[in-house]
């Protein structure tokens, strides 16, 4: 892409998912492993998430914007001594309103409703973990609450500014099969045959999703195990279409001085200069990567993840 202009440009927009961050689905386990559920409101709004183990809190973020929360619970597990927070995002899983604005959808409000999720757990320092568009969030909120971080780990960021989505997608179909291709052509088709945009969205993502993995198999794997319902195409759009207005996070992270681990696929489509960025702006962040690895490292290198996470936590303990 030349230019990004999502809300300008139709073809773009119609695949916004994909080229903003698509970045999940629900991996096989249950939801119903988890031992509580909670719920904070934020302008007018229920916000749902769900709660397992003690201890300190510890924020998991989804991607998308528009992925339920539940394919982030093998990242949670990486966190046993705390207890892990799960928060369904506005405009998915729960936390869902009856009427969707384009107001309530911007990040500004998801930056909102992380504050007031810190306020309800009565944290005076938040510790988030955020994959992909996830961890933009994180960095947006780091970057407006500087004094309300505690420790942030960041999974397949996206980058402080939207520069990483000129080349993210052509990454991805760089990797693509043709048989992947023809897939992702007919489904984003599908919305003119009648199919429902949630339904176009999440068969989309499953056609391009080998194109995140450095193993296709694994890829194929995932996608395999992406559930109906489980990407939002609305909220999705609305928020997209509210980042190309003006995300850009620089001036705030350069204030951040709170332990930071930006752990980061060398073969992750959104590239190792997105991660090279994030670094050079949190002072205080080590950057770790791991090979023969794409965007979701827990899935393709669970071991060198679980030990990456270890590391930072036993570093980043006495802050």
């Amino acid at each position: 892409m030349a230019a990004l202009d999502w809300c300008r440009c139709p073809a773009v927009k119609s695949e916004i998912v994909a080229v903003l961050l698509v970045c999940g689905a629900l991996l096989a386990t249950p939801a119903s492993v988890l031992a509580q559920d909670g719920s904070f409101v934020s302008r007018g709004l229920a916000l749902q998430f769900r709660s397992v183990g003690a201890g300190e809190p510890v924020i998991i973020l989804s991607g998308g914007p528009g992925f339920d929360v539940d394919y982030m619970l093998p990242v949670a597990d990486a966190f046993p001594t705390f207890r892990r927070i799960l928060l369904e995002q506005r405009g998915t899983g729960r936390s869902m309103p009856e009427t969707l604005r384009a107001e309530d959808m911007t990040l500004s409000v998801a930056v909102e409703d992380l504050e007031a999720l810190r306020r309800h757990l009565q944290q005076e320092r938040m510790f988030l973990v955020g994959h992909s568009w996830g961890a933009m969030l994180a960095m947006a909120y780091a970057a407006a609450h500087p004094n309300r971080v505690g420790r942030l780990i960041l999974l397949g960021s996206g980058g402080p500014t939207l520069e990483f989505a000129n080349w993210f997608y052509d990454n991805i179909r760089a990797r693509l099969w043709p048989q992947d291709v023809e897939a992702e052509r007919y489904w984003t088709e599908a919305g003119k045959r009648g199919v429902s945009a949630d339904k176009v969205a999440l068969e989309t993502a499953r056609a391009r999703a080998p194109g995140y993995f450095f193993d296709r198999a694994k890829g194929l794997a995932f996608a395999g195990t992406m559930q109906e319902g489980a990407l939002h195409a609305a909220p999705s759009g609305l928020l997209g279409a509210d980042l190309t207005k003006s995300y850009d996070v620089r001036a705030g992270l350069r204030q951040i001085d709170r332990p930071t681990l930006i752990l980061h696929g060398h073969q992750d489509p959104i590239g190792d200069k997105t991660a090279e960025d994030i670094h050079a702006l949190i002072k205080s962040s080590t950057l770790v990567y791991l090979n023969k690895c794409g965007h979701f490292p827990w899935v393709e290198q669970p071991e060198a993840f679980r030990k990456a996470i270890e590391e930072f936590l036993a570093s980043s303990g006495r802050r």
